[in-house]
């Protein structure tokens, strides 16, 4: 690999690297700012809320006790925004006031986590919305690299965690901000207060940094055992059959309970982590109030009325900030999730498939293949074909397993990009061709049958609104379809179970064959879709398309080994080691 490839493969890494150090920030911005900025106001206001209804403590607690001495600052200005208002300085009053900022407290914290409730949804489904259009949007190449079993947890599990970063990010923020807030009012009672309660704070954090850290890295591992269980269990699922016939799923239960013991461990570890967290809050919150209160007494000799303000403040700021820390360490928990989703949107948007082309195709002539030639990696693949596809015809491209047949559908289709020559319909680039239309007008039927655990009404149509139940009755009709369809209890409803599993093979066959035809295309594509029929039921799909062909004009374009499709084939094309020969002409040659 050139030291540019090397460069460009290693950059998004290291961006990613990077912005993990800032995981708050960037959990912070999945949501829309105008959302961000209402909670973050409501914090604040609710912080402050809270703060002025404890500092009417001070007053109050002066006034019961009748204390002699100058006043704190905190008093002074208490008393102040007392005259200000036209409030007498008594206990009922001091008292309503303490009872109001806990309740203004209450509904703003309840705005803000209201709309965190919405943010948090909103991240969740918009990773989820960003995934599918980025997977959607992707290159071929993307995928067959990749394992699905990835996609899947991303979409599931780890969406879902996504949003639970959000949350612990906003409570976290939430905290913050009221710890904040009460260390300003510990500054007014006393700058000893605000600075003991600093101190307090950073012990306590410093102290249990140790259990944030374990936790972030356990969940780390609880995420990577995770995407490799599910992706394995879908691997497992997709070939289930084949393992139970030979009695070999039982070395799959093995890889399965490793994963998951995997899994438990780090689960144990970050669950004890959490906990000790908590658990060792409130004896260092003790330790440190009970040397706090005797420094107070003993070296600054606070008044009383002082002391028990400084002390509710220490108390409170001590908690907030181990409630921060709390959920900081929550956020760390679940924030493996969250770049697991952004990751995987960042690789599938990295592998976005570009288009350019605007010409609109007709296919009404030819497809043409002039000197392509194609390779994966280093091994070449197609070598120099020239060739063409004529419209409204049967051509057969046959030969041997990997010789190249595949390849070069997928280079007709815009799928791969040829490294030399071109391809042109109806004389027009590909390059240069809308590919989303060109597209549009083909059918595909691969050798890897797909239906879905749905009606047969929305295995042909795929939910597409703009297919009738009559659009379906006619594509099953031209399959050869219509017949055991018309026969199922449920007709077009009946629900063919998980891939197909309650059809034979022929009938999943002619589904597949309908919901390639529901849309008319131009060029129907047959890739390897008869190989695993018996002789009579291939014999009977051929005839069918072949009918069908001259029926409809529409293109048939068989990838077959098949003497069958052959026989009906108006060009026949062997790929060999990469080069395609012309067997029509000998053909021709043999007949004359």
């Amino acid at each position: 690999m050139s030291k540019k490839k090397k460069e460009h493969a290693k950059a998004p890494r290291t961006k990613r690297r990077r912005s993990k150090r800032f995981a708050v920030l960037q959990v912070a911005r999945a949501t829309s700012r105008k959302r961000g900025f209402v909670v973050v106001i409501c914090l604040i206001l609710s912080g402050v809320a809270e703060g002025f209804g404890l500092a009417s403590l001070m007053p109050l607690i002066a006034l019961i006790g009748e204390q002699s001495g100058p006043p704190s600052a905190l008093q002074r200005y208490m008393d102040q925004i007392l005259s200000y208002l036209g409030l007498p300085a008594e206990p009922m009053v001091l008292f309503g006031i303490l009872v109001a900022g806990m309740v203004v407290k209450a509904i703003l914290t309840l705005i803000a986590m209201s709309q965190v409730g919405y943010a948090v949804a909103e991240v969740s489904t918009k990773m989820r919305m960003d995934l599918i259009q980025a997977l959607l949007g992707a290159r071929w190449n993307f995928f067959v690299r990749q394992p699905m079993g990835r996609f899947a947890t991303a979409l599931s599990v780890e969406a879902g965690r996504a949003g639970d970063a959000y949350n612990a990010m906003a409570v976290f923020l939430s905290h913050a901000v009221q710890a904040l807030v009460y260390i300003v009012i510990a500054a007014l009672v006393s700058w000893e207060a605000a600075l003991l309660s600093i101190g307090v704070g950073a012990f306590m954090v410093l102290s249990l940094n140790r259990l944030l850290v374990a936790a972030k890295r356990d969940s780390r591992k609880q995420t990577k055992r995770t995407k490799a269980l599910i992706r394995r269990l879908a691997d497992v699922l997709v070939g289930i059959k084949p393992m139970k016939a030979m009695g070999r799923q039982a070395r799959f239960a093995e890889l399965f309970t490793k994963d998951i013991q995997e899994i438990n461990r780090a689960l144990r570890r970050i669950v004890f982590a959490r906990h000790a967290n908590r658990a060792l809050q409130d004896p260092i919150t003790a330790v440190c109030l009970g040397v706090a209160v005797y420094i107070a007494l003993s070296v600054f000799k606070v008044p009383v009325a002082e002391l028990v303000v400084m002390s509710i403040l220490l108390l409170r700021i001590v908690s907030h900030i181990g409630k921060a820390q709390q959920d900081l360490q929550t956020l760390q928990i679940a924030e493996s999730g969250f770049f697991a989703v952004r990751n995987a949107i960042d690789d599938s948007r990295i592998a976005r498939e570009v288009t350019t082309g605007t010409a609109v195709p007709a296919f009404e002539r030819v497809i043409s293949l002039r000197n392509v030639s194609f390779a994966f990696a280093d091994t070449p693949v197609i070598r120099d074909v020239t060739l063409d596809i004529a419209a409204g015809g049967v051509t057969t491209l046959t030969g041997l397993s990997g010789a190249g047949k595949t390849t070069l559908v997928d280079l007709m289709l815009g799928l791969h990009k040829p490294d030399t020559g071109d391809i042109l319909v109806d004389g027009t680039s590909l390059s240069d061709v809308d590919l989303l239309r060109w597209r549009n007008m083909v059918g595909y039927v691969p050798q890897e049958l797909i239906l879905f655990h749905d009606t047969i009404l929305n295995n042909v149509t795929l939910g597409q609104p703009e297919f009738s139940r009559a659009d379906a009755e006619q594509a099953l009709r031209q399959a050869g379809a219509w017949d055991f369809v018309s026969a199922a209890p449920e007709g077009l409803d009946y629900v063919v179970g998980e891939r197909g599993s309650t059809l034979s093979g022929g009938q999943r066959q002619r589904i597949a064959l309908a919901r390639a035809l529901v849309h008319k295309p131009k060029l129907l594509i047959l890739d390897e879709a008869t190989s695993a029929l018996d002789p009579v039921t291939e014999g009977l799909i051929v005839r069918n398309v072949s009918e069908l062909s001259r029926a409809t004009g529409v293109t048939v374009l068989a990838i077959s080994h098949q003497a069958s499709w052959a026989s009906v084939a108006d060009n026949v094309y062997r790929v060999q080691e990469g080069n395609v020969i012309d067997l029509s002409l000998a053909r021709g040659a043999r007949q004359h």
